[in-house]
């Protein structure tokens, strides 16, 4: 599966923020979230077009969609077709991305908070 691309940088985010489970078992597929500690993972609605599933830790829904929309308006932070990776911030988050055949596999991470998603390609 493609997501197994998408390990190591979610990994390294995880380091950046801190560590932790919270045992819910509502990551993606069979895996448990990964969330900083005392923090949970959830999904939520995303009303940017060519973006879906959008999955916050340590912040809100709306806030998750916030940042999805302000990566979304700056062009810093969209790929070049032929590129595997971008970097950009957002709102005071450190967004990465990577492509994968689904599109482009965001995650945004600042102390104690993650945001990820997936963006269609252009």
């Amino acid at each position: 599966m493609r997501i197994a691309r998408l390990l190591p940088v979610v990994i390294a985010l995880a380091a950046l923020g801190g560590c932790g489970s919270d045992g819910g078992g509502s990551g993606y597929g069979s895996r448990p979230a990964t969330a900083p500690a005392g923090g949970s993972a959830q999904s939520c609605e995303t009303a940017t077009t060519g973006t879906e599933q959008l999955r916050v830790t340590g912040v809100d829904c709306h806030v998750g969609r916030d940042v999805v929309a302000g990566w979304a308006s700056k062009p810093a932070c969209s790929a070049p077709a032929t590129a595997s990776r971008t970097a950009c911030e957002v709102e005071g988050y450190r967004c990465l991305g990577t492509a994968t055949d689904a599109g482009l596999a965001v995650s945004c991470a600042a102390p104690d908070r993650s945001i990820s998603f997936l963006a269609r390609r252009s």
